[in-house]
């Protein structure tokens, strides 16, 4: 798995990636994405995960997001998904992360 991960201005953070989130990808993708939280030189206000190229989300895929907008909650800051394919939404919103997290 190939993860993009980026600066965004003084206290944003871009990630993105392609295929499919399952238990041994988000993993990885949790994993790199709160490593660059932490290596950060200034403190991150505003992450946004790409989803364009996402092709499946697994339950635990979707505990990682959660897992992602609980941190940025405690940081002050803000999650934003960013061009979720249409099958991805229903999963978002099966589980309810449509009540907290902006899915359009």
């Amino acid at each position: 798995m190939e993860i993009e991960i980026r600066n965004t201005g003084i206290d944003g953070l871009y990630a993105k990636t392609s295929g499919r989130l399952d238990l041994d990808s988000a993993v990885e993708y949790g994993v790199a994405i709160k490593d660059a939280l932490t290596d950060a030189s200034e403190d991150i206000k505003e992450l946004v995960l790409d989803f364009s190229e996402i092709t499946f989300i697994s339950s635990f895929g979707l505990k990682v997001v959660l897992e992602l907008y609980k941190e940025m909650q405690a940081k002050q800051g803000t999650l934003k998904l960013k061009d979720i394919p249409e099958q991805l939404k229903n999963s978002f919103k099966m589980v309810g992360f449509d009540k907290f997290l902006d899915l359009d």
